[in-house]
């Protein structure tokens, strides 16, 4: 018969190097089993102290407690499943309890060789000394006794456990930090009122795990969008039945996204089962396929405590590293239907991102002077628009690296390739008539000249080269344009006497007729159609147009390489010919 003063671990010690040192060989993972036995023990306030010169973690709760006989049959029987002797696998005041396989213990001694265990109920301290390096020398058949070090020893100090973990065999503590944020990111049960875990070292350093803990050690430095389920969705759960089976079995969880890519070790979707870790953060949580972009720039967490409800089978990797999704019909549609909700939160993200960018790019625009003056002169043509839009695009990408100062500068010399910019800002403003368009129902070679028009107006250091491109173009737009209006309308022409059956007997035979009498009788024929004020305006244009002189003048530019026309001449064939082009460009 056993002692009754001695401590006995219930089970062949050599399973503790099977079952225990091989399960976590990080200290985080480690120290989260002894958070959740506090939880289950019903502490309300936990401290957590590394002692980083002597090599040493205390962790101490204000919790139930366990007596001698609790500490035999509880903490050191291996692989006992305590919820099935309690009431439905909750704690004595109620919560749910987090441990089931009852090995969490024996993982301590993947980062330490020895383990002391105190703990304190009504009013007896029991407490003993566990060493891996006995342990392993202990053959199966005998029973490993820890040493004791208190048995039913009279106290006045209240209630609770605390474990020692010494002799260290990790190479390198955790830094306190980086410990902090990966116990926050385990455990989702942290409160200032409830469950207040208190991080402290021999430097002074001191941190408190509250509400916060969990979600802001997952969460973006920056947070661009976050979705939460199922607040965001009930539209769509009304919709689909896969995000309404997901609410009915009390599924809540939250989508974080930054607006840039995250840390490949941020991204991705954990999954939370009594609020304790059940399965790490990754990518393809819930789709082998998540290839999309947008997982690169998402982490969450999702809380599923049915999956760790069953009281005899078990879902969850020992090491709590992932679910096992294919153990049963159930899970599989489960994971379906996650992956259903993520899928919608995709097209929501991209969305909600491209109506973003649209505004950044409003805003990106409408702050620079030279770009604003631009969107809102009143020779802004579509063209302009867009290469404004499609350049600020480019630009707010958010994966440039393009600086705002270089961004701004690319935008204002885009904005002086505008047509409306080369318009509102030429020396030789003066020339073209503010009111000159050819709408986009005009064939596409006399839009080409009208362009090329704009951007040879903008030339401020050569007059001549100016002259001759704008008296070149205006000499093509007028021939084009005039050649276009007869031979569309020659049969009209030809039944109303303007044009003779020789002259309107094909396409050649109008391009034949010289430039001058093309453009009589596009006048002629403007009048026939009422597009002229009245019937003798017809006669003063025509004759404006030998006045001036426009063929000799223009096709001196052609063939005389000494004469030119003055700015003042081509100023007057552009206000005589205007009119009449606009009109002409209404029968095309």
């Amino acid at each position: 018969m056993e002692n009754d003063d001695q401590y006995t671990l219930d089970y062949a010690p050599s399973a503790v190097q099977h079952l225990g040192v091989g399960l976590y060989k990080q200290l985080p993972q480690a120290l989260i089993e002894l958070i959740t036995n506090c939880w289950d023990a019903d502490a309300t306030k936990v401290n957590i102290h590394v002692d980083y010169t002597q090599r040493t973690i205390t962790v101490a709760d204000n919790g139930n407690g366990m007596t001698h006989d609790e500490l035999n049959m509880d903490f050191l029987r291996v692989a006992r499943n305590r919820r099935t002797n309690s009431r439905s696998g909750l704690s004595p005041n109620g919560r749910k309890v987090t441990g089931k396989k009852g090995l969490g213990k024996l993982a301590l001694f993947g980062i330490a060789n020895r383990i002391q265990v105190c703990s304190i109920k009504d009013n007896k301290k029991n407490s003993f000394e566990m060493n891996f390096n006995v342990i392993q020398n202990t053959p199966d058949n005998r029973k490993y006794h820890p040493l004791a070090l208190h048995v039913n020893e009279d106290t006045s100090e209240s209630n609770g456990t605390s474990i020692t973990i010494n002799d260290l065999t990790v190479h390198r503590i955790t830094p306190i930090k980086n410990l902090v944020n990966a116990l926050s990111k385990r455990f989702d049960k942290y409160s200032k009122s409830n469950f207040l875990v208190t991080v402290t070292d021999n430097k002074d350093y001191i941190k408190e795990l509250d509400e916060s803990a969990f979600k802001e050690s997952i969460k973006p430095s920056k947070v661009e969008y976050t979705y939460v389920f199922p607040d965001d969705f009930e539209q769509d759960i009304k919709r689909d039945n896969a995000l309404k089976e997901l609410k009915n079995r009390d599924i809540s969880g939250e989508v974080f996204t930054g607006p840039t890519p995250l840390p490949a070790s941020a991204q991705g979707f954990s999954v939370l089962s009594r609020g304790k870790l059940s399965s790490e953060h990754s990518v393809s949580q819930f789709n082998e396929r998540s290839n999309d972009y947008f997982y690169s720039y998402a982490t969450g967490y999702f809380d599923i405590d049915f999956i760790d409800d069953d009281l005899k089978n078990d879902y969850i990797s020992t090491d709590r590293q992932s679910i096992l999704w294919n153990a049963t019909d159930d899970l599989m549609q489960l994971r379906s239907n996650l992956g259903k909700l993520i899928a919608l939160i995709v097209r929501r993200w991209k969305a909600d991102r491209k109506a973003a960018k649209t505004e950044r790019t409003k805003q990106t625009l409408h702050s620079l002077d030279a770009v604003n003056k631009v969107l809102n002169s009143p020779n802004l043509t579509e063209s302009d628009r867009e290469l404004l839009e499609k350049t600020t695009d480019i630009l707010e990408d958010d994966k440039s690296s393009i600086s705002s100062h270089e961004k701004k500068k690319i935008l204002e010399l885009t904005s002086k390739h505008t047509d409306a910019y080369k318009r509102d800002n030429s020396v030789y403003l003066e020339l073209i008539p503010k009111n000159f368009s050819v709408p986009n129902t005009v064939g596409s070679k006399i839009r080409r000249l009208r362009e090329e028009m704009v951007s040879a107006a903008t030339d401020e250091n050569n007059t001549d080269k100016f002259i001759l491109s704008q008296g070149l173009l205006l000499r093509a737009l007028l021939d084009t344009t005039t050649s276009a209006v007869l031979i569309k309308n020659r049969e009209e022409l030809c039944s109303l006497h303007i044009l003779n059956k020789n002259e309107g007997k094909n396409e050649n035979t109008i391009y034949n007729i010289k430039l001058g009498k093309r453009y009589k009788y596009l006048v002629y024929y403007l009048a026939a159609k009422g597009k002229l004020s009245n019937s003798n305006s017809k006669n003063v244009i025509v004759g404006d147009f030998n006045r001036l002189n426009v063929t000799s003048h223009l096709d001196q530019l052609m063939h005389d390489d000494e004469r030119w026309p003055t700015f003042k001449t081509l100023k007057e064939i552009w206000d005589s010919l205007c009119p009449n082009l606009l009109k002409a460009f209404e029968l095309l």
